[in-house]
């Protein structure tokens, strides 16, 4: 599907991890809706907290928002509310602390985790 409109929401944590999403959808309105806005919020949160590796890997998590329903099925009522498709086209998240578990290998794009010690 086609997204004729981005937007991009960040989300640092205690200055030690730090998210960027880029999330597409169609309407440009859509990204001044409360309901759009507090999504972002809620997945920028997500990404920090469960550090997922793929889009794949974060629509399938429960959210932290609500741990009774998926990333998937949260994104899923923001369409019904707005009457519109979202998609997380992708996103970054960076972490301070060489505690944090990175994947072993290359990370599946467009999601990439990287340690900021490790970057030349």
């Amino acid at each position: 599907m086609n997204y004729p409109n981005h937007f991009i929401e960040s989300y640092v944590h205690n200055g030690g991890i730090g998210v960027l999403i880029e999330l597409g959808f169609s309407d440009s309105a859509t990204s001044r809706s409360e309901v759009f806005t507090r999504l972002a919020k809620d997945l920028a949160l997500h990404i920090a907290a469960m550090a997922p590796a793929s889009i794949e890997d974060l629509l399938q998590q429960p959210s932290v928002a609500d741990i009774s329903i998926t990333v998937g099925e949260l994104i899923s009522r923001a369409d019904g509310n707005l009457d519109e498709k979202i998609a997380v086209l992708r996103f970054v998240r960076w972490s301070t602390n060489p505690q944090d578990a990175l994947q072993p290998g290359p990370p599946r794009s467009p999601a990439v985790i990287y340690d900021l010690r490790s970057v030349g």
